[in-house]
């Protein structure tokens, strides 16, 4: 019962952005809960791009979740993989996708579906070793190019 959806945050998002006029400036990168059963692509891809939208990312996230929940969310496939694959949906529409990625393992996972550009999340609770978090997880992220992000030695 606690797992049932209690809101369509992908469709409010698209309620918001179909009642509103374009953006003044820069359109921002939307976030979209890509593992929403009810999540139909073409729709909010057209949506999105009515909008003038073009990049997306997986947000809010499913890797967020730990425990019996995260278990029970990928019994039924909600996994960060499921959120990257929703990603390369929208890729093939056009979109510049952006990857959430909350551990090693899904930073690995997104690099090897093809997806390139990251966004690092901390995740909900404070990490005992934010710098080494922060050297784990940046130290594999491939940027555009090609090349891994470096970090600059520390001074002595």
């Amino acid at each position: 019962m606690a797992m049932l959806p209690v809101l369509d945050v992908n469709g409010a998002l698209r309620a918001a952005l179909e009642s509103r006029r374009p953006f003044r400036s820069s359109p921002p990168i939307v976030g979209i809960f890509a593992c929403d059963p009810f999540l139909r692509v073409a729709d909010m891809a057209k949506t999105l791009h009515g909008a003038g939208i073009d990049e997306v990312v997986n947000y809010p996230t499913v890797q967020c979740y730990e425990g019996e929940t995260a278990a029970a969310m990928a019994s039924v496939g909600y996994r960060a993989e499921a959120e990257f694959r929703v990603l390369l949906q929208f890729r093939e529409r056009g979109f510049a996708p952006v990857a959430c990625v909350m551990s090693l393992r899904a930073a690995e996972a997104a690099l090897t579906l093809g997806l390139r550009r990251i966004l690092i999340h901390p995740g909900l609770s404070s990490p005992g070793d934010a710098a080494a978090l922060w050297t784990e997880l940046a130290g594999h992220v491939a940027v555009e190019g090609g090349e891994p992000l470096g970090w600059r030695p520390a001074a002595s």
